[in-house]
């Protein structure tokens, strides 16, 4: 009898196979930082150089969206002066994004 490792990873191929036909559709990945609020007014005092202070504290972790639609978060890293994001959180279809994680 198999392991249980290579049982799994005999069903992530066969789910994958099953995906193919949906390879090629794309979609948007968005990175976020965070989300601020502002008036018109303000946004139209913006200036080049300036600073925009966000609620969110050094260090957290970066939401991940594709199509709008919050999927996992990250974190930022460099790898050879490219910038990247390292997934550290996935999460479960339908669930809020405080909600269970894969």
């Amino acid at each position: 009898m198999s392991d249980p490792s290579e049982a799994a990873a005999i069903r992530t191929q066969a789910m994958l196979r099953e995906l193919a036909p949906l390879h090629d559709i794309p979609f948007r990945i968005t990175i976020e930082i965070a989300r601020i609020r502002m008036s018109v007014h303000e946004l139209i005092q913006l200036r080049p150089a300036q600073v925009l202070e966000l609620k969110k504290p050094a260090g957290e972790p970066l939401d991940i969206c594709i199509n709008g639609n919050h999927v996992a978060r990250g974190e930022v890293i460099v790898v050879e002066q490219t910038s990247g994001v390292r997934i550290i959180e996935v999460f479960k279809p339908g669930a809020s994004m405080s909600g269970a994680t894969v």
